[in-house]
């Protein structure tokens, strides 16, 4: 076999199995139509903006250095302690953490720890919440698509924000008792 069909093999087959892998997975075009929509947006337990959205308070804050359409970025800042609700949004929501640190939480999963720099993605119908750390403030960007709508369940009780449960005990007493806030 000669050296150039070594060399060019790995080449010629790539187009090969991306073009399987676009038809098995069903994004090739049939008879010159577009494929068929995917599965509904999932959705959460939630319900539009009740009031309270947050465990202490945030301040909306654009962040000038990054500018959308001309504009500031949308985003907010957060005082040490101070989180959202659970909450999800049916296109999901980009989180990236401008300035302090950040704490943020996927329901299922462990709270991370976010610091300048680092990014949280929340895809459509992903229960989370953002905020704070619990000794810094944290000014975050965070958009989500337009038309998406953001969906309000209970408060994140100090076991998640502490990164000591998975959000499952607080869901199951939301969806069972449909109280917001929590007695701690």
């Amino acid at each position: 076999m000669p050296n150039s069909w070594r060399t060019n093999y790995p080449r010629l087959l790539l187009p090969l199995v991306l073009a399987l892998a676009l038809f098995v997975t069903g994004y090739a075009q049939r008879d010159g139509q577009p494929p068929a929509a995917g599965p509904a947006t999932p959705s959460c337990p939630g319900t539009p903006a009740p009031a309270p959205l947050a465990t202490g308070v945030y301040t909306a804050k654009p962040v000038p250095e990054i500018v959308i359409n001309g504009q500031p970025a949308p985003g907010a800042i957060w005082k040490a302690g101070d989180r959202a609700y659970w909450h999800c949004h049916t296109l999901g929501q980009l989180l990236f953490v401008h300035e302090g640190v950040g704490r943020v939480q996927q329901r299922g999963q462990r709270a991370r720890v976010l610091h300048k720099g680092e990014t949280e993605w929340a895809g459509p119908g992903v229960e989370h919440w953002h905020g704070a750390d619990i000794n810094s403030s944290a000014h975050f960007f965070q958009t989500a698509y337009a038309n998406s709508q953001t969906l309000w369940m209970e408060e994140v009780g100090r076991d998640d924000y502490l990164g000591n449960d998975v959000g499952i005990n607080s869901r199951n007493e939301f969806i069972r008792t449909g109280v917001k806030r929590k007695n701690q």
